[in-house]
Parts: structure tokens; C-alpha cells; sequence
């Protein structure tokens, strides 16, 4: 009987294997013209082994460099590096949706702007807000006046805590911190002051400073129901899992500060527009919400969720890419850069108050130049941007069966030999011409260049990201020099589940970034 059992046991073990082994080899079958390592195509575990060691979209260059533009990464994913899949995959009306994979940025168990899979709703809620982004908007006095004093609170910063501020990766999460909070929920319910030193907000970021949330991130997405489970346990089980270490990041998990923060605002702003306290107006983010709410028929959670994701999206991105300009312009070789900046700065008009024009900052060379050479290298969302289509398509001249995961990265884009010579080089004059303006639109390195993503899903705040950028640079170098504490070592910056950080340097300092302010005297 044993005997029988035993063989009975062996026989469906064997049966497994062969059913795994099966659906592997059909799996394989279906993508098995697009070349790629075979170690990628039988298992989507190869890949998140480069992720968990946050090296999945480096690897994913360096097998475009051996396979080509287009080359298989997983099972049922392929990724692509040329101008005409970029066409294909994210131009307007290209059909190709949002993945799954997003579903890990719904905020409060409700989709938004930057979570809807469907081009449809992502396009009727896009109407409803993307004024309050143009660049026409953002050139407007209550705008401009906004943004500016952000910028003053962080000079004033470098001159009342000298040394916290000079931790710019801290510091200046802070500054996109008060200004986006300001910016989607208004000054009196929302807004922050992280860099005139409320403690309180300076708490609500910490979860997101802290680089454990790249586990988390990694877990949620190659193990979704498993983390979903783990992460919800309360009581004596959350205690024991927590004890034994068993937590992908400790609580608190990353955003969970700020969304509770943003939930609060949401509710403040809601009873006083109710109450007649506040009216329903377009100074806002939520403000404009509330105001067409009843026409297009929005929930609470509607108007709650997408104002909590601009918040989100609006820290880290525009912090990261402000350190990584600051930091470059920082070390001694590229001292050519800054000092062509502060002359470019310090021969502009300034009003009254000694600010620039908004608008005279976007026309000018050198502070563009270096700022795209920065979001070139560094760019504060990198990695790989997954789509898929409902029905059989073609992208370069290969055909993709439906449902495949297609997709491609700015980080392989931005490093393509052919239109960036020295990719790993930063060379702010690769964008300007040969009369020292600023290169074209339709040269081939706007072309390429992809920091804000492209097509209907296009960043929404890529104006206000631009105009907080230069205002702050504009406003630091007219002031101040800078020197990198740490010259032989670069920031790394966590972007969902990746490191990223300068290749050419052997030491790297995660969520850390020193710089020396010196007042300009010159």
C-alpha cells in the first residue's frame, strides 16, 4: 500500500513538471522570433532577479547592445529601442494601453490620470485638469508668485540651516514638497512648510527617503497577493511578522504619511467648499475638481485619488532631477559648466525684488543645455514603461500576439551611441548648435530625448516640473557657487524598484548628496 501510494505520489509530481514544463515550451513558442537569451524567455524570474538587485533595465541595455532594437525580456515581454516603436507603442492613437503593472499607483483603491488603462478614461480626465498644467497657466502671476516663494523658502534654508541644507537630496524633497502640495490643494488645506522647518511635514517624507521601499516596490509587483497579504496583517500575526523581519520595508510603507495627508486635505477642503467657507475655483488642483465634480459626475474618491497621485508624482521627480543638475555642476570637471551658467545668469534683467522673468528663463542656452544634459543622464523616471494591446499588432516589422508586454526605457533611449556620442558623458553642449543656440526640435536629439514620456500620456506636469526647476537654478547660481563634498562618490536615486546613479563613479551613496554652498562675491 505504501508502495502504491508512494509511485501514486511520484506519478503527479512527474505530472506537474510536465504541465510546467508544457505551458513553458507554449509560452516560448509564442514569442520565439524575437531574439533574446533563452534565459529570459522561459521565465519572468530572470528578470526580476536583475530587479531585485535593481539592475533590471542596465541589463535590459546591455542585451540591446548585443541583440539589437528590439529584443525578448521575459516570457511575454518584449522590449523595443528605436524612434518608430516609440511612434507605435505611445504615439496618440496608438492603441496600446496601460498594464496591470500600474494598478500598484491607484491611490485609496481608486484609478487616476496616471493609473487608467484605458485611453478613454485617461483622456476625459485629462480634459478635465490639463489647463491648470499648461505652460500659458503656469506663466501667470498667482503661478509664478507661488513657485517663487518656494524657491526663496529654500535659499532662506541654506542660510538658517546651513548644514541640513547643504543634505540636498533632503532639502530639496522639501522644496517640491511645499510647492506641489501648494500647488494641487492650495496654501490653507494641503499645503506644506517642510522648509521653514515644520517638523510635522518634514515627517510625512520619510517613508519615501527611506531606500526600503525598493522591496517593497520589487515584491509588489513580481509578488502582488503575497505582499498585499503580509502588508495588511494586523494584531498578534502583524506583530509576528514584523518581529521576525518578514516586512518587504517597515512601516511606515512608502507614500502611507502623505496619502493620509492628502486624504485629510481632501476632506478639509470638501467641508469648507460645503460650508461656504471656500469657494469651488480653479487655483487649485482639487479646487478645479470640486468645481466640475457634479457635471462629470466624480466621486469623492475620484477627486481624492487623482489629487493624492499629482502629489506623489510631484516630490521625488522633481527633487531627484534638481540634485542631479546641482550635483553635477558641483564637481570639478565640469567647473567649465557652472561657470558659463553664473555668466549667463548674472547678465539677465532682474525686477525690483532681484528675480529674473519666468519667461526669459526658458530661452536661455546654457541653463537649458544643462538642465536636458541632466534629465539625458539622470533621468528621475528611467525604467521601463510597460504596454500592451488588446489584439495582434505589429511594431517594427515584428508581430506581437495580443496581450503581449511591449515597452522601452529612457535610460536605453538616452544612451544610444548613434544620437549621443560618450553617452555616459555629461555634455551639456550636445544640445546646442554650432551659433550657440539651442538645438532645434527636430534634431535628432530632441528626437530621442524622452524624459517626460511622449504621445496622450505625456507627464501632465512636465511645465511646472521645467518652471520650479530653472527658477531654483537660476535663482542658487546667481547667489551662490557649489562644490560636492564627496567628488569621487554620486547620489543614487530609488525609482520604483532600481537604483539609479553616475555609471562611471565606484562609490555611490543611496538617498544621500552633500554639496558646499559658497555666497558669490563676484
Amino acid at each position: 500500500m505504501a508502495i502504491h501510494a508512494a509511485a501514486s505520489a511520484a506519478l503527479c509530481v512527474i505530472a506537474l513538471c510536465l504541465s510546467v514544463l508544457w505551458r513553458a515550451h507554449q509560452s516560448y513558442k509564442r514569442l520565439q522570433h524575437v531574439p533574446g537569451p533563452i534565459s529570459y524567455a522561459v521565465t519572468r524570474f530572470r528578470l526580476a532577479y536583475d530587479a531585485w538587485h535593481a539592475r533590471s533595465i542596465h541589463e535590459i541595455r546591455h542585451l540591446h547592445q548585443k541583440y539589437g532594437p528590439i529584443v525578448r525580456v521575459g516570457p511575454n515581454q518584449v522590449s523595443f529601442n528605436s524612434l518608430s516603436a516609440l511612434r507605435t507603442i505611445y504615439g496618440a492613437g496608438s492603441g496600446f494601453q496601460r498594464t496591470s503593472f500600474y494598478k500598484m499607483f491607484d491611490v485609496y483603491g481608486t484609478p487616476n490620470l496616471f493609473t487608467f488603462a484605458s485611453g478613454v478614461a485617461h483622456r476625459d480626465r485629462k480634459k478635465l485638469i490639463s489647463h491648470m498644467y499648461s505652460n500659458q497657466k503656469l506663466m501667470e502671476e498667482q503661478s509664478v508668485k507661488m513657485i517663487k516663494r518656494k524657491v526663496q523658502s529654500f535659499l532662506t534654508m541654506l542660510k538658517t540651516e546651513p548644514e541640513s541644507a547643504s543634505e540636498i537630496f533632503t532639502s530639496l524633497h522639501y522644496f517640491s514638497f511645499d510647492a506641489i502640495s501648494e500647488f494641487v490643494y492650495g496654501s490653507e488645506f494641503g499645503g506644506t512648510n517642510a522648509l521653514s522647518g515644520n517638523k510635522v511635514d518634514r515627517r510625512l517624507i520619510d517613508d519615501i527617503l527611506d531606500p526600503a521601499r525598493r522591496r517593497l516596490a520589487w515584491s509588489a509587483v513580481h509578488f502582488p497577493a503575497y505582499t498585499k497579504w503580509i502588508t495588511t496583517r494586523t494584531g498578534l500575526v502583524g506583530t509576528v511578522v514584523e518581529s521576525l523581519g518578514l516586512l518587504p520595508m517597515n512601516k511606515p510603507f512608502t507614500y502611507s504619511g502623505i496619502r493620509n495627508h492628502a486624504l485629510q486635505a481632501f476632506h478639509q477642503h470638501k467641508g469648507a467648499i460645503k460650508s461656504g467657507e471656500k469657494p469651488a475655483n480653479d487655483t487649485s488642483v482639487i479646487g478645479r475638481l470640486f468645481q466640475v465634480r457634479e457635471k462629470h459626475n466624480l466621486s469623492d474618491m475620484d477627486i481624492a485619488s487623482e489629487c493624492a497621485d499629482h502629489l506623489l508624482a510631484g516630490i521625488d521627480t522633481t527633487a531627484d532631477s534638481l540634485m542631479f543638475v546641482i550635483w553635477a555642476l558641483s564637481l570639478p570637471a565640469h567647473q567649465k559648466y557652472q561657470d558659463q551658467l553664473r555668466t549667463e545668469l548674472l547678465n539677465l534683467q532682474v525686477d525690483d525684488g532681484g528675480w529674473p522673468e519666468a519667461k526669459e528663463l526658458s530661452r536661455l542656452t546654457w541653463l537649458n543645455a544643462i538642465v536636458k544634459e541632466s534629465l539625458r543622464l539622470y533621468t528621475p523616471l528611467p525604467a521601463f514603461e510597460p504596454r500592451s494591446a488588446p489584439v495582434d499588432t505589429t511594431i517594427d516589422g515584428l508581430s506581437i500576439p495580443a496581450h503581449t508586454i511591449v515597452g522601452m526605457s529612457p535610460y536605453c533611449l538616452h544612451r544610444q551611441e548613434s544620437v549621443f556620442p560618450e553617452p555616459h558623458v555629461f555634455k551639456p553642449e550636445r544640445w546646442l548648435a554650432e551659433d550657440g543656440s539651442l538645438l532645434p526640435e527636430s534634431a535628432a536629439q530632441n528626437k530621442w530625448f524622452w524624459a517626460f514620456s511622449s504621445g496622450a500620456r505625456m507627464c501632465i506636469g512636465m511645465h511646472l516640473a521645467s518652471a520650479e526647476m530653472l527658477m531654483l537654478i537660476a535663482a542658487v547660481y546667481r547667489q551662490y557657487t557649489t562644490s560636492a563634498r564627496h567628488p569621487d562618490t554620486t547620489p543614487g536615486i530609488t525609482s520604483r524598484y532600481e537604483i539609479f546613479s553616475d555609471e562611471t563613479m565606484d562609490k555611490m551613496k543611496e538617498h544621500e548628496c552633500w554639496i558646499d554652498f559658497h555666497s558669490y562675491s563676484g
